[in-house]
C-alpha cells in the first residue's frame, strides 16, 4: 500500500520531532492497541505477568468487570480507584535496574503519556521516540499518581516494567503475523508497523542480506530490501517492489526477488504510456538504447525486450516479444504517431489486428498471448489504449547483494545502491 495513505502518517509536512513526534507515536500505539485484539492482549499480557497473579486474577473471570480503558495525555491526579499500579516505559533502549534507585520526588500534576484502566489495575506509560531515557521522568509520575493513597509505597504499590520499541515491535509483527496466517489481515496493525518501520526501521525485526539464504528466505528478501526503499529519499511503488522515478519517458523502477534464479533484477519501461512515447520516438527509426550500465563498479548488460500494452480504466491485458518475434518493424515514429494512444472498436481495431498480423513472425502467435479474442474482441469494451514499450532491465547476483548488506542496524549500502541504480537508468536513452 501507497505510505501516504497509511491511516498514522500525518497530512503536514511540518517538521514533527519532538513532543510532536512523541504524541504521534503514543496516539499511534493507543489506536493499534484498540483496534487489534490479538496485539493488546499480547500487549497487556507482556505487562500484567511481571507481577505475579495479577493477569490470573484479572482474566480467569473478567464477568461484571468495567470494559479496559485507553487514554492518552491523562492527569495523573485523575486516576484513581487502583489497587496497583504499572509503570511503563516505551524507548528505543532497554530500561536498567535503578526506577527504584530514583530519588526526584517533586510534588505536582504531570501528565501520563498513556494511561490503561483495567478493573482494579492502573497503567501509566511514557513514550519516548528515541534512545532518551526517561526512568526519573517515569518515577515522578508513578510517584504523584500513589502519593494520595493513605498507605503508599513505591515498592509495593508500583511495579516498573520495561517495554522498548524493538520489543514492542517484536510482538506486534508477531501478532500481525498470525491475522496473516489465518487469513484475517489487520489493517491497523499493518499501518501501525510500517509507521514505525517509517520512523526507525531498526526497532523492527529483521536480518541483513548476508544472513539470508536466497532458497528459503524470499519475503525476508523483499521486505529487506523495501525496508531500504522506505528508508530512502525515493518515493516507493504502492503494491510492488520498486520505486519511482519520472524520468519523463519512464515512471518507475520495478524491482523483483526471483523465485528460481539467484539473481535480483531491476527494470525500468520506456514508453509503458503514450505520454512517454513522445520521449523516444523522437527519430523516424526505432529509439536507442544503451547496452551497458556500469553499477556498483560492474560493468551490467542490459536486456531489452518489447512490451505493447493495452489498456482502459486499468490495465487489460499485453504481449512480451524479443528482437526474433518481428518480422518487420512495429516500433518506429510512424507507427508511434498513427497506432497508439485511444483505439475505438469500430474505427481503428481492425487496423491494430492487421499492423500486428503483419509485425509479428507467424511463430509468434500473438493473438493468443495476449489473449485478444477473450478480453478484446468479445468484452463489451468500445475502446482500449495502446502503447509501444519497451522492458530495459538487468540483474544482480544475490550474493553482491549479500556482501553489500550485513549490518542489519546499517541500511545504508542498499539504499546507495538503488540510488546508483536510478541515476544509472537515467542516462540508457541515447540521442
Amino acid at each position: 500500500m501507497n505510505s501516504h495513505l497509511n491511516i498514522y502518517k500525518t497530512y503536514t509536512k511540518l517538521d514533527r520531532t519532538g513532543f510532536q513526534l512523541e504524541d504521534d507515536l503514543t496516539r499511534a500505539l493507543a489506536i493499534a492497541l484498540q483496534e487489534n485484539d490479538v496485539f493488546s492482549h499480547q500487549f497487556l499480557k507482556e505487562i500484567l505477568i511481571k507481577k505475579e497473579g495479577v493477569y490470573e486474577n484479572l482474566f480467569d473471570n473478567y464477568s461484571g468487570k468495567e470494559p479496559i480503558e485507553i487514554d492518552i495525555q491523562k492527569n495523573v491526579e485523575s486516576i484513581t480507584d487502583f489497587d496497583h499500579l504499572f509503570a511503563v516505559r516505551i524507548s528505543g533502549v532497554a530500561m536498567g535496574n535503578d526506577f527504584y534507585a530514583q530519588t526526584h520526588e517533586e510534588r505536582y500534576n504531570p501528565i501520563t503519556d498513556m494511561f490503561i484502566k483495567i478493573d482494579n489495575i492502573a497503567i501509566i506509560f511514557e513514550v519516548k521516540p528515541g534512545d532518551h531515557n526517561s526512568t526519573a521522568q517515569l518515577y515522578n509520575q508513578a510517584f504523584n499518581t500513589i502519593k494520595d493513597n493513605d498507605d503508599y509505597s513505591m515498592e509495593t504499590t508500583v511495579t516498573a516494567v520495561d517495554f522498548n520499541w524493538p520489543k514492542l515491535m517484536q510482538l506486534a509483527v508477531k501478532a500481525n503475523s498470525y491475522q496473516e496466517a489465518i487469513g484475517k489481515t489487520p489493517r491497523l496493525l499493518g499501518d501501525f508497523i510500517s509507521y514505525i518501520k517509517m520512523h526507525n526501521y531498526q526497532w523492527l525485526p529483521q536480518l541483513p542480506l548476508s544472513a539470508l539464504s536466497y532458497a528459503d528466505n524470499n519475503r525476508s528478501i523483499i521486505k529487506r530490501i523495501d525496508d531500504a526503499i522506505k528508508n530512502s529519499e525515493n518515493p516507493e511503488i504502492s503494491n510492488r517492489l520498486g520505486i519511482k522515478c519520472n524520468f519523463g519517458w519512464a515512471q518507475e523502477i520495478l524491482i523483483n526477488v526471483r523465485e528460481n534464479t539467484e539473481d535480483v533484477s531491476f527494470s525500468v519501461y520506456p514508453g509503458n504510456t503514450k505520454g512517454q512515447g513522445y520521449h523516444i520516438f523522437k527519430n523516424k527509426g526505432e529509439p536507442n538504447f544503451r547496452k551497458i550500465l556500469y553499477v556498483n563498479g560492474i560493468d551490467r548488460k542490459l536486456n531489452k525486450n518489447y512490451h505493447i500494452k493495452f489498456s482502459g480504466q486499468s490495465y487489460i491485458t499485453g504481449l512480451w516479444a524479443g528482437e526474433k518475434d518481428f518480422k518487420t518493424a512495429l516500433y518506429t515514429t510512424s507507427n508511434f504517431h498513427n497506432h497508439s494512444g485511444r483505439k475505438k472498436r469500430n474505427l481503428h481495431w481492425n487496423t491494430i489486428e492487421s499492423l500486428l498480423d503483419n509485425s509479428f513472425t507467424k511463430d509468434y502467435d500473438w493473438k493468443k498471448y495476449c489473449e485478444w479474442d477473450n478480453k478484446l474482441i468479445k468484452s463489451n469494451r468500445s475502446q482500449f489504449d495502446i502503447s509501444y514499450g519497451y522492458e530495459i532491465s538487468f540483474s544482480i547476483p544475490y550474493k553482491e547483494l549479500q556482501q553489500l548488506d550485513t549490518n542489519k542496524n546499517d541500511l545504508t549500502p542498499l539504499i546507495t545502491l538503488i540510488d546508483e541504480i536510478k541515476e544509472s537508468f537515467k542516462t540508457i536513452l541515447l540521442d
